[in-house]
């Protein structure tokens, strides 16, 4: 008994030495440089502010490829529509630029979703054919061509910062609330 204790606390020992600081880290564990509690706080509120690249999420006014069918989709206009059947709606303004080589059926476009807030709110998307949004593609976008869409949600567009607007495989998060392009 006392000879396997031995050889488990030389074992332990062994590992622990493996792990002295001349030794690379492991790839698994992330290799965080010392920072102050002041410099953590600047650099998470700005992660929670701005797209990284390479995140995977884009910011409002950049244009966003889908994985799938390699669609370029941009964001034109949000705006408020005051006069629509609903009453007042906000409405996202989508141009779709066909830059494959393939034929792209309108009825493979997704409904754009819109999330808001803090909570990440779901905003109910609202389909008007005769205020002209939400029918989505028409027909199909031939390569090389465009095609311009729009959507409309019943949420206030003072309350789009921060949101987050999903089509397929495309995200944009951040504040629509001031959407220019």
């Amino acid at each position: 008994m006392k000879k396997t204790l031995t050889i488990a606390a030389l074992a332990g020992a062994l590992v622990l030495a493996g792990c002295s600081k001349n030794e690379p880290q492991s790839v698994s564990e992330p290799v965080m440089p010392s920072t102050s509690a002041s410099e953590v706080a600047a650099t998470t509120s700005a992660a929670a502010t701005t797209t990284k690249p390479g995140s995977g999420v884009l910011a409002p006014n950049e244009i966003g490829v889908s994985k799938n069918y390699g669609i370029e989709t941009s964001i034109l206009s949000v705006t408020t529509e005051q006069s629509s059947s609903y009453g007042p709606l906000t409405v996202f303004t989508l141009q779709l630029n066909n830059g494959s080589d393939e034929i792209f059926e309108g009825y493979n476009f997704p409904t754009p979703t819109l999330t808001y807030g803090e909570a990440g709110l779901p905003a109910e998307s609202q389909f008007s054919i005769s205020d002209g949004f939400g029918d989505g593609v028409k027909g199909s976008i031939p390569p090389g061509s465009r095609q311009t869409v729009k959507y409309a949600y019943d949420v206030d567009i003072a309350e789009l910062n921060p949101a987050v607007v999903t089509i397929g495989s495309i995200v944009w998060k951040g504040d629509f609330t001031a959407f220019s392009r």
